[in-house]
């Protein structure tokens, strides 16, 4: 299922941004073509990835300015059309004058800035209801009671990023390929977990494939091992607090300096592993 919230109508209009988001959770793996999302399945033993539900909020006119809507109402009708996990590469935008940076003012009000009423009681919502009827309750072909709700954490450079900073939803920090904070995340005690987002490999529209950066592209890695793990331990009786911790607690923290301020690194085996008292798999061939 679809909606475009900034038209009002079932149409998607497929944008480089959302399109690169995308692809890093669910391009097609294993199918000798282009990249493998986090959680692409394997195609060439049969088996699918993750449903993707496109809720566009924004998406560039051909004149090239930026039409957008609200994040709250995508957010709730994501809860109530079967989501359980929220993917959000978005934040609030200071950059008044459009020059690419924080100065003055701009910089103060994004320093100051938290999630606004009704993003949050949106969050709130999702994580309350996803997968659940309207008493809260699993609903029987639900994979998780309760949402999970992800955010990039920002790319202003600085120790604040709204909504992200909000205590109930996952942070994502961005680091580069040798480990460090990219030069962009933002930081702080508030960023929950950190991902790949520097010169990230992704699909765009066009059936092509683009380099990004951003916490944009951190963001949908974290997402995509949420997947995996409600993809193999969902169902009755799973609950949102059992992903976040096996993702927040599994986190590599060893290879991540703790004076970046992003968290962990995530880890989508040591997600697996975290408190599994599962029985291995029955040996079939050595």
């Amino acid at each position: 299922q679809h909606w475009n919230f900034v038209n009002d109508n079932g149409y998607i209009r497929a944008g480089d941004h959302g399109t690169h988001v995308a692809g890093t959770i669910a391009a097609v793996s294993n199918n000798k073509k282009g990249v493998a999302g986090v959680a692409g399945g394997d195609a060439a033993k049969g088996q699918k990835g993750v449903k993707l539900m496109s809720c566009q909020m924004f998406f560039t006119n051909y004149d090239g300015s930026t039409s957008s809507a609200g994040g709250a109402a995508a957010i709730k009708w994501s809860a109530d059309h079967g989501a359980v996990i929220s993917q959000n590469s978005w934040g609030y935008n200071y950059d008044r004058d459009g020059d690419g940076k924080l100065t003055g003012e701009e910089r103060t009000e994004a320093l100051n800035a938290r999630i606004t009423v009704s993003d949050k009681a949106a969050v709130d919502y999702f994580i309350k209801y996803a997968g659940c009827d309207n008493r809260g309750n699993q609903l029987p072909n639900s994979p998780m009671k309760g949402g999970v709700v992800i955010f990039a954490a920002g790319n202003d450079a600085i120790t604040m990023g709204a909504p992200a900073e909000y205590d109930s939803v996952i942070a994502v920090g961005s680091v580069a390929a040798d480990g460090s904070r990219s030069s962009f995340s933002n930081y702080g005690e508030w960023v929950d977990i950190c991902a790949p987002g520097t010169n990230i490999m992704s699909t765009i529209p066009g059936s092509k494939y683009s380099n990004m950066s951003g916490t944009s592209m951190a963001c949908p890695h974290v997402s995509g091992v949420a997947a995996l793990i409600v993809s193999y331990f969902g169902g009755p009786g799973f609950t949102n607090d059992m992903l976040k911790e096996k993702i927040l607690k599994s986190a590599n923290t060893s290879i991540i300096s703790k004076t970046n301020q992003i968290g962990g690194l995530v880890d989508a085996y040591g997600a697996f592993a975290y408190g599994n008292d599962k029985a291995p798999a029955k040996i079939t061939d050595l």
